[in-house]
């Protein structure tokens, strides 16, 4: 009888037989599993992060055929200045930014702004006011996470079932959903 393989968030699985990259794995939604691959310290900043989402199954089936093992496994709760390289990066995406545009507007160099994504500075902070400016979000997105608000309304099953897909999305896919969405209401606004 197989063996099923305990999967958990924060765990680093490494192939042993392939020039394949580690997977890191990051979060469960709704039975499926998302993963980084993890790419080697000497590797050059890539401003991209490869995260993909697939079947558990799938992946379990890649750890069998790549004979990975469990090599590492990282704490699920990250320092804060790691949480906010994260949301640097991912409000820098969402506005097509590249890092050089970005240190640009911040009067910066791009080394530092790679150092503020990678959260291997405390600089950051201090950005923050005019971070939220350039990405017209509060500061609270900063410091607390994401903004969250109250309203009460009545939905239909459509509706209500896009919300409760969208609730499983992370940030970056949400920032996606949300910027398509403005732009096909502009479409619909000039026609």
């Amino acid at each position: 009888m197989a063996r099923r393989t305990l999967l958990q968030s924060g765990q680093i699985w490494t192939p042993q037989a392939t020039d394949a990259l580690p997977r890191h794995i990051l979060d469960f939604p709704e039975g499926l599993l998302s993963y980084e691959l993890v790419h080697p310290a000497d590797a050059p900043p890539s401003e991209e992060r490869d995260e993909f989402i697939i079947q558990q199954s799938l992946f379990r089936k890649w750890i069998r055929e790549n004979d990975a093992v469990l090599t590492d496994v990282q704490e699920e709760k990250a320092s804060p200045a790691l949480e906010l390289s994260k949301k640097i990066v991912t409000l820098r995406k969402m506005a097509g930014m590249s890092q050089v545009q970005l240190a640009e507007e911040l009067n910066l160099s791009r080394s530092a702004i790679a150092a503020m994504e990678t959260g291997r500075t405390s600089s950051a902070r201090k950005h923050i006011p005019r971070l939220a400016e350039l990405f017209q979000v509060p500061i609270e997105l900063f410091l607390s996470g994401m903004v969250e608000q109250t309203f009460q309304m009545e939905l239909s099953s459509d509706e209500h079932d896009l919300i409760c897909l969208y609730r499983y999305l992370s940030p970056t896919l949400k920032l996606n959903v949300q910027k398509y969405t403005e732009r096909q209401t502009r479409k619909e606004d000039s026609v």
